[in-house]
């Protein structure tokens, strides 16, 4: 009874994770822009986004956002994932039961300006899905990455001396004594 019951479980989960499987279809080729395998030049970054939401001005307004997001990545993107592998045996010899799950989660965060990206192509599928093409020059990113260099750079050389400066305080408090009057 117990070992129908571990296999119950374990063919339970299994149809519970093969469920939650995604179910991308392949886009059609006739349901792309001509320039969607097309490569950016050398001197750019090209970020396509696409979406298909309830009115043409948010799927454009959605497709353009996903666009420079794909942009950001491209700059700026801190990875954190996890893997867990858990396996139970249980049972004795002639009863045994095997359990198994494996699971991976990640995350992407990316903060990036994308100041200088704008879209230079934007393409209208027959069901209503929008794509946008937008570009940013390698010129205009390698200014957005100098700058945050050069703020936190600066950011640190103050906190430098603001540390140094507390630092002869205390050096000043410590070494302080008392004016003496004689009389």
């Amino acid at each position: 009874m117990k070992k129908t019951c571990l296999i119950l479980l374990v063919l339970s989960l299994g149809f519970v994770l093969a469920a939650c499987g995604s179910s991308s279809k392949a886009i059609p080729a006739s349901d792309m822009p001509p320039w969607m395998n097309d490569s950016p030049p050398e001197d750019a970054l090209w970020g396509i986004g696409i979406a298909k939401q309830s009115s043409p001005q948010m799927s454009m307004t959605t497709a353009e956002a996903r666009a420079r997001v794909s942009i950001a990545r491209q700059l700026s993107t801190k990875v954190q994932a996890m893997f867990t592998d858990y396996n139970l045996d249980a049972g004795n010899v002639n009863n045994q039961a095997n359990a198994s799950l494996q699971e991976e989660v990640s995350r992407q965060i990316t903060n990036m300006d994308v100041s200088g990206a704008r879209p230079i192509q934007r393409w209208q599928a027959k069901d209503g899905t929008w794509w946008f093409l937008v570009e940013m020059k390698k010129s205009d990113a390698k200014n957005q990455m100098a700058s945050i260099l050069g703020n936190e750079e600066a950011a640190f050389a103050q906190f430098k001396a603001q540390q140094a400066l507390q630092m002869l305080d205390a050096k000043l408090a410590k070494n302080e004594k008392p004016l003496q009057v004689n009389n």
